[in-house]
């Protein structure tokens, strides 16, 4: 017998086992290729959020410098106004889209505070050039208020830094 002949009496002597064999591979092709199809869909579900993550980053840092240029002013002059108010919150708006709502939570908060210590400053220097407050207990008081406010939004400089670098997905110092 040649080599030809015994590998012929092989084959057709174990149809069975060849069979079995054929039967087995096609049953587990389906399953990995499901497991190969679920695998390329995860893969691509992790690229989309990173490209949305990238894509917004930009819009993210707009509102954060929005903040920090907000209390900077404050921090430089002591003081802010109703018009540099409404502006930052209207730079700063876009965060409801964003980010979490603890990011507009903290925006409605610095611009209320804000906006109280523009009321507070008018008080004790009305921009018609009136004069303010006279000196006294209720002016001391408001000035003592302001003061707080003033202190407040310059402590929000640090903490914003550090509150946005958590919400931009940054390392904060």
């Amino acid at each position: 017998m040649n080599k030809e002949e015994l590998l012929r009496v092989i084959v057709e002597s174990t149809p069975a086992i060849s069979a079995s064999w054929i039967d087995t591979l096609s049953a587990l092709l389906t399953p990995t290729i499901a497991l190969i199809a679920l695998y390329i869909a995860y893969q691509q579900h992790k690229i989309n959020q990173q490209r949305l993550r990238h894509e917004t980053y930009e819009r993210r840092l707009k509102v954060y410098k929005a903040v920090q240029a907000h209390l900077s002013i404050i921090l430089g002059a002591g003081k802010t106004s109703y018009q540099e108010c409404t502006l930052f919150y209207s730079e700063a708006s876009e965060a409801a889209f964003l980010f979490d709502k603890s990011v507009m939570d903290k925006i409605d908060k610095i611009y209320s505070k804000s906006i109280e210590m523009v009321g507070l400053h008018e008080k004790l220097y009305p921009s018609d050039g009136s004069p303010g407050l006279p000196i006294g207990e209720e002016r001391s008081k408001v000035a003592q208020e302001n003061g707080e406010l003033l202190k407040w939004h310059i402590d929000q400089l640090g903490e914003s830094k550090e509150f946005f670098a958590k919400k931009l997905g940054l390392k904060s110092t």
